[in-house]
């Protein structure tokens, strides 16, 4: 067939398939490949086949390889070297008129391709890759001839990292050369990295994958020099301490003062100040580094220091550091605060302590506090018989310690005795002499006291007798002369040999009579002395007093005020001038006409350091004495008047009326503090615009406060004394003082009305920045006001803007911030001339490089305080640096700093901790975070090393310190001492009696008990901390003697046994009948078995089991008596011993111990009943059960159960035993008894928290399970709304009784968990014999509110076309919490009901820029939307 033909028919098949289409099946031919992927030159085959029989042939229309039409089933397209892109081969078949298809064709898909085997790189910065920080690079990969470029993909590497993936889109089929361009922006960390790009030609599935490489290119970054400077430390050198980043790698020279400086030269305190360095490298700079010095504490103090009691002190040490140190001062470890004044307690040793981050240094220093003596103590008067003796003692304290000196009639019967401080008299043989006054003096040299004791000897006659007229003499000051008489009484006057007078200092006066002198004799102590035959001389002592009414008598505060303060306590004094005697004297207070309690009463100017005598009953001459009082006035009292009165109450004898004299009145007026009247001042005041308004401030006080208004800067209201006229809204502040305080009262002006701006209105856009070191930023300054005329930016770095007219928003862009302290501006002209400006809220931060491990230290010792250090080094700002310290997994404490220094600085941070077992083993590290306003994303946390912790303790016992335990006679009886304590306890047992078969380990002795066993025995734990004891109280259980009855009944009855048989059967020849023996043996062994049975009543069923096991032994020892028990018949005797042996084989043979507990494991709720079987498998004598609660037995049944209506011991333990027939004889099972008790409750609440929470911060959440058991089967399970977060296991605990456990989550909540409810469920997996499901109880769920700060719905600036007339809709919808409130902002009309709303509808809106405020208690955020005009028709 020609081509032509060919071609017809193919074209006339099409047609009739186009026209039939829907008559005709699917097209009946298969490709086989469908699609085939071939490298350019290479070879290709696809077969093309069909199924059907009838139709005219195939063939294959193709640019290379095309065959004509074949009347075949199969024919392939072969090309041996496939050269053509574009090739689309078909392959057709034409049918038969009466075939079921129609002519139809299909296409393989062929894909052609090159791929270069080398591809090339190359940089904008040439061949020797040299490009500078920060400066934008490109990179190109050149990929030569390759096709089909829509397959290739060039992957981008900086080291071994895929840094970019470029594909491309071009269809084409043919070759081409592509190229791929990377850019790229270097930092100082890629200097030396390698670049490289690959190419990959991905023609899977039916194809390969080919790759190629470049070759790999190492790029040079130019940067710095920088120069960074930290503190230093006395010695060390700027080359140490500063640190010189940069390359090339640069030079640095260093001045001072315009003094070069060698940067290797050791620096000392005097080396600190500013610092200038050049650094050459790739470009040149000179910086400015205020260099400090770091040096050790110097502490100098006086080794001893000598200070007056209550009287200032001038003791100082001089202390020189740099961190300036901390000086502490301790006295018996502990540290104390040296008082202004010193007292005696004060005497003493003194370490002080000045320390800093460097070092310490402690210096001891003796302070000595000297005072006079105290008053004499346990001197009193005496009573003695006469031939006895009598001990007087004198004691006084004081510094230095006082001498003493009796004053007394001195005898040879007395002796003066000094010792350890304390004088004493001892009286011999009392006589009549020694009777009288004995006053003892104590001094030193600060001052002296004297006391006086009377000496009475009982049996030494009558009083002496003489007679003084008047028996009292009262006299006042420069009277007229008046005397005293002395004579011997009428019956003694014959035997008187003389009468005289003495007075003060021992004068004598050879005169029966005595005159006074009333201008000088105030304390004479007149004395008559009479001497008498026979009983000797005799005194009697004249009761004198010359007294004195005051010079002056006046009214005071102790404070010389003339005015108090509400409610604030005073001291009134009264003074009185030249007074005698003071000790008669009566001081009376008076306000107005009310009589007020008596005061205190002093000699005025007395210290105890001037050596006067203070005690104003034994000064009789004038003297100058104050009362005081204390009183507290209120503001309702304005004013008081108060008198004070002297009076003299000199007894009987004294003159009538009492002398007493009056003071003048003072009058004390009261002072109170302001109060603002808030009727005529609300908090929130509305002000219309234009319409200004007044605020009056109106205070009460005494005296009357000065009214002062304070507000900021930016405001001008009109002020005229206490009134303010405001006109714009803000917040003024009305201040009212007085001498006594102040006060202050708020209120918030709301603007109300429509804006005209003519002010700056300027905000940022973001209104804070916080960025990192080096890295860059960018932000808007916005203004709103109406009558801008130009903008623009000063900043130290950055693009800026200049001045750029007509905005009213410019933007400020820094690619990489250089300065630790940056203030960029941003200034508005305005139409009318004005310039202002507002400067950035901008932080600049760097995070730690290193914080230390917490400081190592030596074991701890529990109580003890210790300080834990951790040093966080270049950090800045310090005042974001937030320190938290954990042990384990706890936080314990959070530091923070105060510091405003802006620059990268160390510091450190202190733990004062107080030592706890608790911590023992536990480690403790510290974790440095930084805390910013508005928080800064994915900030690292910085941690130390953990640091492990050894504390020391005591020994402290795990159980109970004393227990009782009973003897038991079936069981062996452990005392457990064991204790808790680091280092490990050591113990010490102490024996109430020798024991038998003791084991002793360590902090447990195993008892075997035996006669002498009960008593008590005592464990001493001890370790280099301490020791303690414990004891333990063995007792004897109440006695069972059935054992032994069982034994003597046995014994008894063999004897009878025998004495019944040799009766019965005995002939006369010797020998025994056994005619009847059988029968006889049946009846003694049933009655045997029968004899000892164990009953519900024993006590203890132990012995019991024991006399079960004799009684078989005995029953079975009486089997062999049918022997012949002739003395002669040796056989018989055999017989016998064979017998008995028989019966011990079988005694001790048998089976093993088979017992079965059903159920073997029981699981029982508190108070509810619980039934347990125990069965024998063997044939048993003796079954039951030991119990507190309800022990049970039988006799030779095979099961017994124990039950109890309702279980309520928390340590019940039911052991079942029995005693067998046959070995072993007695065993026993112990019952595997699980007593359970749900929680009263399950509760959970905030630890150290209330209220709602705030996003992203951490909260503790607290759960506490009571009275639950056994606690060991306990899980804590918690849940977040239906999810589980957490859960928490308590395996370790190991009580039986309910106890009390709680459990702590950790959370961190986002703003998508507010409302969220968590809960925590306990379940009790008390196993499979437990209840199922497993027991739980659920806590009240916690509502969480989280508070997080307002996020728009839609964040992006917002730019509307406006069609004038038509209504428009400005939505600025947020989400917060608490609920954002919403406030608008334009050069343009706001329409005021639609203020605070936060959609704004108006269909008079302007074009201009209209800002929205969405606000909550975190945050403000703003969005700004831009209106342009359009007009109708557009």
């Amino acid at each position: 067939m020609s081509e032509s033909t060919s071609f017809i028919r193919i074209f006339v098949g099409v047609l009739l398939s186009a026209t039939a289409a829907g008559v005709f099946t699917s097209c009946p031919i298969e490709l086989s490949p469908p699609s085939v992927v071939v490298r350019y030159g290479d070879s290709v085959s696809v077969n093309c086949s069909t199924s059907e029989s009838l139709f005219d042939g195939i063939g294959w229309e193709a640019s290379q390889g095309g065959k004509s039409l074949e009347s075949v089933t199969h024919m392939a397209w072969t090309v041996e070297k496939l050269t053509e892109w574009t090739i689309s081969p078909s392959c057709y078949i034409n049918p038969f008129p009466e075939s079921s298809f129609q002519q139809c064709l299909k296409n393989p898909k062929v894909v052609l391709y090159t791929f270069p085997e080398n591809i090339s790189l190359s940089s904008s910065s040439g061949p020797l890759m040299e490009m500078s920080e920060g400066e934008k690079h490109n990179f190109t990969c050149d990929i030569q001839n390759i096709a089909p470029v829509i397959n290739l993909t060039v992957k981008w590497y900086k080291g071994d990292e895929m840094v970019y993936e470029d594909t491309f889109k071009d269809p084409s089929k043919e070759p081409v050369n592509q190229s791929s361009i990377f850019s790229f922006i270097p930092t100082r960390q890629d200097n030396r990295v390698t670049f490289r790009c690959e190419a990959h030609l991905d023609l899977r599935p039916e194809g390969p994958q080919l790759n190629a490489s470049s070759q790999e290119y190492n790029i040079t970054v130019f940067f710095g020099p920088e120069v960074q400077c930290a503190a230093v430390l006395e010695g060390e050198t700027l080359e140490r301490r500063c640190s010189v980043m940069g390359y090339p790698i640069p030079t640095v020279t260093w001045s001072k003062n315009g003094t070069s400086i060698e940067p290797t030269e050791p620096l000392s305190r005097e080396n600190a100040g500013m610092y200038f360095a050049v650094a050459e490298g790739a470009e040149s700079t000179t910086t400015e580094h205020w260099i400090v010095v770091w040096y050790k504490p110097e502490l100098k103090c006086p080794s001893n220091y000598t200070a007056l009691e209550d009287a200032p002190h001038n003791l100082s040490c001089t202390v020189e550091g740099f961190p300036k140190p901390e000086v502490m001062w301790f006295k018996d470890e502990d540290e104390v605060a040296l008082p202004e004044s010193l007292t005696r307690s004060d005497t003493g040793q003194y370490v002080i302590s000045a320390s800093n981050n460097l070092s310490s240094i402690n210096v001891t220093v003796e302070i000595n506090v000297v005072y006079p003596p105290s008053q004499i103590v346990e001197l009193e008067d005496s009573e003695v018989d006469v031939g006895s003796d009598v001990w007087l003692k004198c004691s006084s304290t004081g510094n230095p310690r006082p001498n003493y000196l009796w004053d007394y009639y001195q005898t040879a019967n007395v002796v003066e005795e000094n010792e350890d401080g304390v004088s004493r008299l001892h009286i011999h043989n009392a006589t009549v002499y020694n009777k009288g006054s004995y006053t003892c003096h104590a001094w030193n040299d600060r001052g002296n006291v004297s006391k006086t004791a009377t000496v009475t000897v009982k049996g030494a006659g009558q009083e002496c007798p003489i007679e003084i007229t008047p028996e009292r003499m009262v006299v006042q000051y420069q009277d007229r002369e008046q005397r005293a008489t002395c004579n011997a009484t009428s019956t003694d006057h014959p035997h008187a040999k003389e009468i005289y007078w003495q007075v003060l200092h021992g004068d004598k006066i050879d005169s029966s009579s005595w005159s006074v002198d009333t201008y000088k004799d105030w304390d004479p102590k007149p004395v008559c002395t009479a001497i008498f035959n026979v009983r000797g001389m005799c005194q009697k002592h004249l009761n004198f007093t010359l007294y004195k009414t005051p010079d002056n008598v006046s009214v005071s505060t102790v404070d010389n005020l003339s005015s108090v303060v509400d409610d604030k306590e005073f001291q009134l004094q009264c003074d009185i001038t030249n007074v005698a005697p003071a000790g008669n004297l009566v001081v009376q207070w008076y306000r107005g006409n009310t009589t007020l309690p008596k005061g205190s009463l002093r000699v005025s100017g007395c210290l105890p350091e001037n050596n006067t005598n203070c005690d104003i009953k034994t000064v009789r001459s004038p003297l100058n004495v104050s009362s005081t009082i204390s009183f507290t006035l209120n503001r309702n009292d304005k004013s008081a008047e108060f008198r004070c009165e002297a009076i003299l109450d000199l007894g009987a004898e004294g003159p009538k009326p009492r002398p007493n004299m009056m003071s003048s009145p003072l009058n004390i007026t009261v002072y109170y503090k302001p109060s603002i009247n808030t009727t005529k001042l609300p908090k929130r005041i509305p002000v219309f615009r234009g319409y200004p308004e007044e605020l009056v401030c109106e205070a009460e006080g005494h005296p009357p406060p000065e009214i002062e208004w304070l507000y900021s800067e930016d405001k001008v209201p009109h002020k005229s004394g206490d009134t303010l006229i405001v006109y714009e809204a803000g917040r003024y502040t009305c201040n009212a003082t007085n001498e006594v305080d102040s006060t202050y009262h708020a209120v918030e002006v709301i603007l109300k009305g429509k804006p005209v701006s003519s002010s700056c209105e300027i905000e940022f856009s973001p209104p804070k920045v916080v960025v990192r070191f080096g890295d860059p930023f960018s932000l808007n300054c916005i203004s709103t006001s109406n009558q801008i005329d130009s903008m623009g930016w000063e900043a130290i770095y950055g693009t800026g803007t200049g001045l750029q007219d007509g905005v009213s928003s410019v933007a400020l862009k820094i690619d990489s911030v250089k300065d630790w302290k940056m203030e960029p501006q941003c200034f508005v002209n305005l139409e009318n001339g004005v310039q202002c400006s507002e400067t950035l809220n901008f932080t600049v931060y760097k995070m730690p490089d290193f914080i230390s491990q917490p400081s190592q230290m030596d074991p701890m010792v529990e109580g003890e305080k210790y300080r834990l250090q951790c040093d966080i080094v270049d950090v800045a700002p310090i005042r974001h640096l937030f320190v938290v310290w954990h042990i384990g997994n706890t936080i314990i404490y959070k530091d923070s700093f105060n510091d405003d220094t802006t620059f990268p600085v160390n510091t450190s941070s202190v733990l004062n901790l107080t030592a706890q077992r608790g911590y023992n083993g536990a480690q403790v590290w510290c974790e440095a975070n930084m805390l910013f306003s508005p928080p800064v994303q994915s900030l690292p946390k910085i941690q130390s090393k953990p640091q492990k912790l050894i504390v020391l303790y005591s020994p402290t016992f795990t159980k109970p310190e004393n227990e009782t335990f009973e003897l038991s006679a079936r069981n062996k009886i452990m005392l457990n001492c064991t204790a808790t304590g680091n280092p490990m306890p050591v113990y010490s047992w102490g024996f109430a009696h020798p024991i038998q078969q003791t084991k002793k380990n360590d902090s447990q002795l195993i008892l075997t008990p035996s006669i002498r066993l009960p008593g008590t025995y005592n464990c001493t734990a001890s370790n280099t901390q301490g020791s303690s004891t414990k004891y333990f109280t063995v007792i004897e259980a109440p006695r069972n003697r059935t054992t032994f009855a069982a034994l003597v009944g046995g014994f008894v009855f063999l004897g009878a046994v025998l004495f019944i048989g040799g009766l019965l059967f005995v002939k006369p020849d010797g020998t025994f009948s056994f005619s009847k023996l059988p029968t006889l043996l049946s009846e003694t062994h049933f009655s045997c078995l029968k004899s000892v049975s164990c009953t519900k009543a024993d006590s203890n069923p132990v012995p019991c089991r024991v006399a079960k096991l004799v009684q078989v032994g005995i029953c079975f020892s009486l089997s062999p008596l049918n022997r012949r028990l002739s003395a002669q018949d040796n056989m018989g005797i055999t017989f016998f011993r064979w017998i008995l042996t028989l019966c011990m084989i079988y005694s001790v043979s048998g089976e093993g111990c088979s017992l079965v507990l059903k159920p073997s494991r029981v699981v029982v709720g508190f108070g509810e009943p619980v039934s347990v079987s125990c069965e024998a498998t063997r044939p048993v004598r003796v079954l039951g059960w030991e119990s507190v609660i309800s022990a049970a037995h039988t006799q030779q049944d095979l099961s017994v159960q124990w039950k109890v209506d309702s279980l309520i011991d928390w340590i019940e333990e039911p052991i079942c035993y029995g005693v067998f027939f046959t070995a072993p004889r007695q065993c026993e099972e112990k019952l595997n008894l699980v007593l359970y008790k749900t929680p009263d409750s399950v509760s959970i609440r905030p630890v150290n928290h209330s209220g709602p929470m705030v996003e992203g911060k951490e909260y503790q959440l607290l759960c506490e399970v009571q009275n639950i058991a056994p606690v060991q089967y306990l899980t804590l399970r918690w849940y977040k709304g239906q999810t589980e977060v957490y859960n928490h296991s308590f395996t370790e605990l190991t009580s039986s009784s309910p106890v009390q456990v709680s459990s702590i989550l950790m959370v961190t909540p986002t703003k998508a968990e507010n409302g969220a409810q968590y809960r925590c469920v306990a379940e009790l997996e008390l196993g499979p014999e437990g209840p199922q499901p497993p027991p739980t109880v659920t806590s009240e769920p916690l509502n969480a509110s989280v508070y997080f700060p307002p996020t728009f719905l839609d964040p992006v600036p917002a730019v509307l076309d406006l069609t004038v007339g038509a209504e428009m809709t400005l939505n600025c919808t947020a989400t917060g919490n608490p609920m954002p409130v919403y406030s608008w902002q334009s050069s343009n009309p706001i329409p005021e009901r639609m203020g605070d709303e936060a959609a704004l509808t108006s269909s008079s809106l302007l074009p201009g820029t209209y800002t929205c405020t969405a606000s909550n208690t975190l945050e403000k955020k703003s969005k700004q939307f831009i209106i342009k005009a359009k007009t109708k028709g557009v």
